[in-house]
């Protein structure tokens, strides 16, 4: 893992806990049925923690400076492939800010001028799907204030497929309006902000939640007792 990258830090820190056991989960989840979508790659944390669950894992990470690790980490593995490109709610081309914290960059909003821009190909999970003819089973979303985009442009997966999505996604009416087109139902790991105790809950629209939350489940409909049960199962530490 690169030193200097604050996420790797975390990763090391947290023994790959970064996100409250929601990789766990997800992962716990996974029956080598299809493919995994990682929006927003990275170094490569979800991509090679999934690996052995699923058929194979497509890298989704625009920032040039990143991919330099995640082909150190993931390249050589033979069921990943990079793809070096943005993800969001239509195709096409799109400026992307490059922050100096590089796990924080993300595609610059209409307003943003800034120097640390450059131009990047974006595409959607429906059409990157579509022309590969792929079986998906999950897809993670990091796209840094982007993940409804994101979602916005996978809904035909979404309905068609089914696949099991964690995102970075806030819970609020746009995404729960989304779910209800596709009959998923939204769940994550909520955390006390006083005692820092985590449970396992679903959220419901125009309900407040009882704490912090990190990554949302989005889990289609006929698949929700399941991630329940999953969640509530004892299991070692990591």
């Amino acid at each position: 893992m690169p030193v200097s990258n604050h996420f790797a830090s975390e990763a090391f820190i947290t023994h790959a806990d970064v996100d409250w056991g929601s990789e766990r989960l997800l992962t716990a989840l996974l029956s080598r049925k299809g493919a995994f979508l990682d929006v927003g790659a990275h170094i490569g944390y979800y991509s090679l923690y999934v690996l052995p669950r699923v058929l194979a894992v497509y890298s989704f990470e625009p920032d040039p400076r990143v991919r330099v690790f995640l082909q150190k980490n993931v390249g050589r593995k033979p069921n990943i492939e990079i793809v070096p490109c943005a993800v969001g709610a239509t195709q096409g081309k799109a400026s992307f800010t490059l922050e100096l914290a590089a796990e924080v960059s993300h595609l610059s909003a209409k307003e943003e001028k800034a120097e640390n821009q450059i131009e990047v190909d974006v595409v959607t999970v429906d059409a990157f799907v579509a022309s590969r003819k792929l079986t998906i089973e999950a897809i993670k979303i990091d796209a840094e204030g982007h993940d409804i985009d994101v979602i916005r442009g996978a809904l035909a997966v979404l309905e068609q497929q089914k696949p099991l999505v964690l995102t970075e996604a806030k819970p609020d009416a746009v995404l729960f309006d989304l779910m209800h087109r596709v009959t998923y139902r939204v769940f994550a790991y909520v955390r006390n902000p006083q005692t820092r105790s985590k449970s396992f809950a679903e959220l419901h629209p125009h309900a407040s939640i009882p704490g912090e939350t990190k990554m949302l489940f989005l889990i289609p409909d006929g698949l929700a007792e399941e991630i329940i049960r999953e969640a509530a199962r004892p299991h070692e530490p990591s």
